[in-house]
Parts: C-alpha cells; sequence; structure tokens
C-alpha cells in the first residue's frame, strides 16, 4: 500500500464502491441473441454469442499465470507495506492498526487476490474474455506500482510523523 498523508478510510471506501459499481457494470453487458426472441415459436435454442476474445478454459496456461502475477503483487504489497510501517509511515488505504496486525493484513491481501480471480471469473461467465484478462494485468500493474514506491521510500522523506 502507499504511504501518503492521512485521509482516513474515506479513499479505502471510495475505491470499494467503485470495484462493486464496476462488477455490476460488467454483469449488465451480457448481450441478447435478438434472433432468438423472433424465433420464440421454435424450440431450437441458440447458444450466447461471444462478446470479445476467444472461448477458453477458465484455469488455462494464460489465466494461472496471470493469478500467480496476482498473487505476487499482492505477497510484495504486504512486505513492501511492512516495509515503510517500520519505518514510520502512515498507511494510506486501511488503518495503520490493520496494516500492523500482520495475520489480519495477510487475509486482506488474500482477499484482494479472491476479489480479482473472482471478477475475472464472473467476466468469463459472461463471455468477456478479453476484460477477464485486462482485470489481472491492471491489478499487477497498479499493484506492482505501489510496491516499487513503498521500497523506495526512506527515512529522510518521512517528515517528523510518528508511526
Amino acid at each position: 500500500m502507499m504511504a501518503m498523508p492521512k485521509r482516513g478510510p474515506r479513499l479505502g471506501v471510495l475505491f470499494m464502491l467503485t470495484f462493486f459499481a464496476a462488477t455490476g457494470a460488467a454483469r449488465a453487458q451480457t448481450t441478447v441473441d435478438r434472433s432468438a426472441r423472433r424465433e420464440s415459436g421454435t424450440k431450437k435454442q441458440t447458444p450466447p454469442r461471444q462478446t470479445s476474445g476467444t472461448s477458453h478454459k477458465f484455469l488455462d496456461g494464460e489465466n494461472i499465470a496471470l493469478f500467480g502475477g496476482v498473487a505476487a503483487v499482492r505477497a510484495l504489497d504486504f512486505t513492501s507495506t511492512q516495509h515503510f510501517r517500520e519505518r514510520g509511515f502512515n498507511e494510506i488505504l486501511l488503518t495503520n492498526g490493520m496494516v500492523d496486525n500482520k495475520p489480519l493484513f495477510a487475509t486482506i491481501e488474500v482477499a484482494g487476490t479472491a476479489a480479482s480471480i473472482g471478477l475475472a471469473y464472473l467476466l468469463h461467465r459472461t463471455g468477456h474474455h478479453r476484460a477477464e484478462r485486462w482485470v489481472s494485468i491492471v491489478h499487477i500493474g497498479v499493484a506492482a506500482f505501489g510496491d516499487i514506491r513503498n521500497y523506495g521510500l526512506s527515512i529522510s522523506q518521512n517528515k517528523g510523523t510518528a508511526p
């Protein structure tokens, strides 16, 4: 997690609301085959149309690699956050008490990984295969940026804030 001026949990709540709104919008993007409506008198069912990408198994090689990457950057987030907390910086998205409680913070990191995989699965089930991959790619990119920033913080940048 990134160390910034203390803004409380408001930013975290805003992030979570945005995340849940995005999952609702992804669910609303399913397509309806209009030809099936016209042929309502016939009993022939047409399979749902693919909206993007190609059909694949959810746990194919690419997704396994992406989910491994998400888990790796979340593990680095855990260690990098501990690194900057030891140097007296304050956590921005969570409370310092949550981050300092290592079992709780590890559970939060695992839950973040599970949420990313769950969102990818929801997109996979609705046929949004390209978006399914991008969820993990964006998650890896954002978390890696935060990890690099957290490890780059030094004591000289801390302007006298107490841990």
